[in-house]
């Protein structure tokens, strides 16, 4: 009985279609890091090109391949519709988050979904200090705005360095 209801709560935290967590399940209070904002480019069109039922399973794939991308200290977020977060545990050098948004933009655009070409757009935030996460998802947006005005299906890094 305990199993189950440890499996129940920590699933009622689970969005059903990605099975990464609901936003709710954060506390924009928690001091964080790294953050990764992550947006699926022209996933209107998908929408309203394939209808939503096909729409829906290009957002299981992106959150799968998302989830096979980070860590298990990791925390994968189904933000809303078509946008995810990733909270980085624990403090991560410049260089390996380059690596790590390099490896998530292939393994999204590499392989087509559902005979679609899909691919993201990223914004990360890296801070040497830590901040909360409504701040530090603010600079990860804005970032990520940065990368759709630059052409989409590439990713942008701010660092409290480039805010000082």
């Amino acid at each position: 009985m305990i199993t189950f209801l440890f499996k129940f709560v920590t699933e009622s935290k689970k969005d059903k279609l990605t099975g990464l967590y609901r936003k709710d399940y954060l506390n924009e209070k928690n001091l964080i890091n790294c953050i990764i904002v992550i947006d699926i480019d022209f996933f209107k069109k998908v929408n309203d090109t394939y209808g939503h039922q096909v729409g829906d399973l290009v957002i299981a794939e992106v959150s799968n391949r998302i989830r096979n991308t980070i860590r298990k200290t990791d925390v994968g977020v189904r933000w809303g519709g078509e946008e995810f977060v990733i909270l980085l545990d624990g403090v991560i050098n410049i260089s390996d988050l380059n690596v790590k948004l390099e490896k998530l933009l292939k393994i999204i655009s590499d392989k087509k979904i559902e005979d679609i070409n899909v691919t993201i757009s990223i914004g990360a935030f890296l801070s040497s200090n830590s901040i909360m996460l409504s701040e530090a998802f603010k600079y990860a947006d804005d970032a990520l705005y940065q990368s759709k005005m630059a052409g989409r299906n590439k990713y942008t890094i701010f660092t409290d360095e480039k805010l000082k």
